[in-house]
């Protein structure tokens, strides 16, 4: 005993090895063990579901800074590895705050640019109509990164805040380039793998929705004169927005209608959403491919999302996924063996619903 408990200690475990068996018994049934390159494997059997009994293992390890992982090795056998959990970092809420006054103001700085030309055709404010520009962007890719942290909190997973990205304002950019919040610990299973990639996307969507539902009620029809004063650019819209439009406002084909400010940010979420779901390794929908379909399933799905952003029009976007993808690894839960439940495959298939009507295409 004294043996083992110093050569654990000495690979950094915090429990003997005798400890770390007696708390794996608890939920398994232990055929074989061995000590690997300083990761203790059993080859385990089940005594229950196997994903209740790993849900179980983890709570159990927890409080021992203890990490297991449940793999498929050999064919019929099941492994389980068990290793020291790595320490965290604890960031620095600072950071966050300076990032979100920053892209505030490049948000705001566009939405005041974007407004000009609607001030002087419509009349209002200026200001007003940059702030509530704003406010719908901010929201859109803010609660996209709350729904992230909520389910993180749920589910007892340690991240960070969200991390605003400022970009170049109007008419260059919008004033971000979204935001992203920095997961700490794997996700125990691939349900709970599947409900961090679906909740920021579901919720982006939502407010999308929203805020393009308000500023439709706002269009007006473009003055004949402004028609001959200068240039009209005109968007593509995705399926979402263009049902809206036939049920809020439906508009005959000669009337050409004027989009206000709010309804870029509008826009940009809609792209923001179709973008994070497509099923490409670290975005939110390459989390719900493989929790969905598996290790093999995700890579094939990766290269069909890859296909998919140079056949819309946005290659850069697809060019820096694929290198970014070089040097990022993929998350995987630890536990990799059991299946995702029959009501997330369900709501998989909202989430390719939901890419389907946010889907942009830039090439005219």
């Amino acid at each position: 005993m004294a043996a083992e408990t110093q050569n654990t200690e000495n690979l950094g475990f915090t429990l003997s090895f005798n400890e770390i068996r007696s708390l794996v018994e608890s939920e398994f049934i232990i055929e074989e063990t061995r000590m690997e390159f300083g990761v203790i494997t059993f080859f385990v059997r089940f005594t229950d579901t196997p994903k209740k009994s790993f849900e179980n293992l983890v709570k159990k390890m927890k409080p021992y800074n203890l990490t297991p992982m449940l793999r498929e090795r050999d064919k019929d056998k099941i492994a389980l590895y068990v290793v020291p959990k790595p320490k965290i970092k604890v960031g620095r809420i600072r950071t966050n705050l300076i990032l979100l006054i920053v892209t505030t103001i490049t948000i705001f700085l566009s939405g005041y640019f974007n407004s000009i030309a609607w001030v002087k055709t419509f009349g209002g404010n200026t200001f007003t109509h940059a702030a509530y520009f704003t406010i719908a962007l901010l929201a859109i890719v803010g609660l996209h990164e709350i729904g992230h942290k909520i389910v993180c909190w749920l589910k007892g997973t340690e991240a960070s805040l969200p991390y605003f990205i400022p970009g170049p304002p109007f008419p260059i950019g919008f004033g971000t380039f979204g935001a992203v919040i920095m997961q700490k610990e794997p996700p125990v299973n691939r349900d709970e793998l599947f409900d961090l990639g679906f909740s920021g996307p579901v919720v982006s969507f939502v407010v999308s929705l929203v805020v393009a539902a308000i500023s439709i009620n706002l269009m007006q029809p473009v003055p004949p004169e402004l028609l001959k004063e200068t240039t009209i650019m005109t968007i593509p819209v995705n399926l979402a927005w263009a049902l809206l439009t036939h049920f809020i406002r439906p508009a005959s084909e000669e009337q050409l209608m004027l989009m206000p400010p709010i309804g870029w940010a509008a826009w940009l979420g809609f792209v923001i959403t179709f973008l994070n779901l497509l099923p490409i390794w670290q975005l939110d929908g390459g989390h719900i491919a493989s929790a969905l379909f598996g290790v093999r399933g995700r890579q094939i799905a990766s290269f069909i999302g890859l296909l998919v952003t140079f056949a819309t029009g946005f290659w850069f976007f697809g060019l820096l996924i694929m290198l970014l993808s070089f040097h990022a690894r993929s998350v995987e839960p630890l536990d990799n063996v059991s299946s995702v439940s029959f009501g997330r495959k369900v709501l998989g298939v909202l989430a390719y619903v939901m890419l389907v009507f946010s889907a942009v295409v830039l090439w005219s």
